[in-house]
């Protein structure tokens, strides 16, 4: 860059020393009389760009680099500043050219090569980022920023382990992002086998997810110890050895990689494992493709008189679909079926798609059954089965693929089915050509009424669903308008629900399913706890022990099965605090175990039928606790007939037969 005439060189220094100092309005100042004599000097120029930067006027910085640049256009420096500039003004594309253009200038300019790295990232192009972040690391092994840039990257492609391990070297460099030794503790890959066999000796469960705890695995390489724990799992030292061990395995995959940080071995021994883990999600994608198309072009022989092949798909992380899938298989059975219900055998394991596609292609099922479409439509293999297959689709659940409205691959030999109107619109809405209505089926083996005597008590089995606050930002004011609500005793109106989906930037069905099933749910469990000097009170379920007023009424987690079945026999009350459907699996397993069901009154946006005399009603706190000396008119064993998997199984068997006799 040019140089200031000789005669301003002690302004000069003066404007500098306030400038880094932190007076930038002063530097500032002397830097604009500097430039009254001599406005096109670069080096001025640049330095009034960096105070604007400094203070976020970022137009300004910019268009005072562009003018730099005139005099200086192969400077590295400006082009990166430029792209800072235009970055936060949200010019991405200008930023990044501005950075390519310092790196090219300057292959080895590292922070160049973060920034770039950074606005990838912003723009999900996370292969390039990888690559260009890759350069940064290997100039500066131990800057902490391009570890945490890599972390960010990898994870967006779902590469975990790879991903906690940039992070664990972030932490060991310069203490960004969380500790790994503050965080609970995850499936891990060991590269010292001491340690892998102390932590598996400790026996840690690890929360996989809200309702679902698995015991942490401790993976190493080498062979086995005597006497090791059964959580200590030993992988083969040949690497292709190793990668098929994992491609076929359906134990819980390392999230984790263990090593010392400060040990140059360990880490070249860690970067080792990501990039070998990185090769076994690719070979389990590429196992995943052959499966489906074994699937798809694999048609299922129907043999008339023969019974069908019912497959069910499972996972033990969705507690309540998979008992669902469970009870519905019993109930193809009862109808002379034969079902596979495929699920994780223990804590210890975990499918993904190949092992539920590989079970189907060794079943060759006629039938598949699929709740929620966690399974076939939320994956880009939608078409894995083959056309004469017949895919069973029952929600439950408002899931993000019906939510979206987008039209979805349904197929000809679909059977669509909705628990309530609510789904129906949002099936339509998707394209579903033939939605059928199917509400919540209990086991009639299981939940009986056994006829013995009653305490005086009331039971709530159900989450507290605190998981909203986890997936939608900033939704505490809206939440504070809907209790006040709740707690006057007010209906949710169309209206009243419109406005508050506007205020929560949520979808209309987003807001009445979540956001006031949680409302609803955690208020009237409010309610009967503060009743509980009138009736004894017993609250069962995932996540309440967090709530003081809960909490000392909270009796635990409850396996889904005889365990609530007795449950509901012992009490003489059950409280079911649906916001909008009386049609629900609770209602029905209540009434079948003859408890009394004391239901939040949402008749008046509710499907019929509505059980007007078969249950209690509430809808404030003074109805809740007059409902806890009444009986209903009429008994609730009425609200479950007819509602149990074997009839449900059965009408779908006869609209299979229906089609089928049709194709003849």
């Amino acid at each position: 860059m040019h140089t200031i005439e000789q005669t301003s060189a002690s302004l000069l220094a003066e404007a500098k020393a306030c400038h880094h100092q932190g007076h930038l309005d002063k530097a500032w100042a002397l830097y604009e009389k500097l430039l009254a004599v001599d406005p096109d000097n670069p080096e001025l120029l640049h330095l009034t760009s960096l105070v604007c930067i400094r203070q976020g006027a970022f137009a300004q910085a910019a268009e005072r680099i562009q003018r730099a640049q005139r005099s200086v256009p192969d400077n590295p420096i400006l082009s990166y500043n430029l792209g800072l500039a235009w970055m936060h003004q949200g010019y991405l594309e200008g930023a990044l050219t501005a950075f390519q253009e310092a790196i090219r200038l300057r292959p080895d300019y590292v922070n160049a090569l973060c920034q770039l790295g950074r606005l990838l990232i912003r723009q999900r192009n996370m292969g390039r980022a990888l690559s260009e972040l890759g350069k940064a690391v290997r100039l500066e092994p131990e800057r902490a920023e391009i570890h945490a840039l890599l972390a960010t990257a990898l994870d967006a492609l779902g590469l975990r382990a790879a991903a906690n391990y940039r992070r664990r070297l972030a932490w060991h460099y310069g203490n960004e992002g969380p500790d790994r030794e503050s965080l609970p503790p995850q499936h891990t890959f060991f590269v010292n086998q001491e340690r892998a066999l102390h932590t598996a000796q400790k026996g840690h469960l690890i929360q996989e997810s809200i309702q679902t705890q698995g015991l942490q695995i401790c993976y190493t390489l080498g062979a086995p110890l005597p006497d090791s724990p059964p959580n200590l799992v030993h992988v083969p030292e040949d690497p292709q050895q190793a990668v098929h061990f994992f491609c076929f395995s359906s134990l819980s995959l390392p999230v984790e990689i263990d090593f010392d940080p400060a040990v140059e071995s360990e880490r070249l021994a860690g970067s080792r494992v990501a990039a070998f883990l990185n090769r076994v999600r690719q070979a389990r994608i590429d196992e995943t493709r052959r499966l489906a198309q074994i699937c798809r072009t694999t048609p299922p022989v129907f043999f008339p008189g023969q019974p069908l092949r019912v497959y069910l798909p499972a996972s033990r992380h969705g507690d309540v679909l998979m008992h669902n899938a469970r009870d519905l298989a019993q109930g193809f059975r009862k109808n002379g079926c034969e079902t596979l219900y495929f699920v994780e055998p223990d804590p210890m394991h975990t499918f993904d798609f190949s092992h539920w596609l590989r079970a189907q292609a060794d079943f060759n099922p006629h039938i598949v059954l699929d709740i929620n479409n966690a399974f076939n439509l939320a994956s880009d293999l939608s078409f894995q089965s083959h056309p004469d297959l017949f895919r069973v689709l029952w929600f439950e659940d408002p899931t993000p693929a019906i939510l979206g409205g987008q039209p979805l691959p349904w197929r000809k030999r679909d059977l669509i089915y909705s628990i309530s109107r609510e789904f129906d619109g949002l099936l339509r809405r998707c394209g579903a050509p033939q939605v059928h209505r199917q509400g919540f089926c209990y086991d009639e083996e299981i939940f009986q009424d056994f006829g013995k005597p009653r305490k005086r008590q009331i039971v709530l089995i159900a989450s507290s669903h605190d998981f909203i606050f986890h997936h939608f930002a900033g939704i505490e004011p809206i939440l504070a308008e809907m209790e006040a609500m709740f707690e006057a005793g007010e209906a949710m109106t169309e209206e009243a629900l419109e406005r508050f989906a506007r205020g929560a930037a949520c979808s209309r069905d987003e807001t009445l399913n979540f956001l006031w099933g949680y409302v609803v749910r955690n208020g009237s469990a409010r309610w009967l706890c503060t009743l509980s000097d009138e009736i004894e009170v017993a609250v069962y379920g995932h996540r309440w022990a967090s709530n003081s007023v809960v909490q000392p009424f909270y009796r635990g987690v409850v396996p889904h099965g005889p365990a609530v079945a007795r449950i509901y026999n012992e009490a003489r009350y059950a409280l079911v605090p649906h916001p909008f459907d009386l049609q629900s699996q609770r209602l029905a397993e209540v009434s079948a175990c003859g408890a009394i069901p004391v239901v939040y009154d949402c008749r008046y946006r509710a499907e019929q039928p509505h059980w007007d005399a078969h249950c209690l009603w509430y809808r404030t706190r003074e109805e809740l606790r007059a409902c806890l000396t009444q009986h209903p008119p009429q008994s609730p064993h009425r609200i479950c007939q007819g509602k149990s998997y074997t009839a449900f199984a059965r009408r779908i068997l006869q609209e299979v037969e229906s089609r089928l006799s049709e194709n003849r």
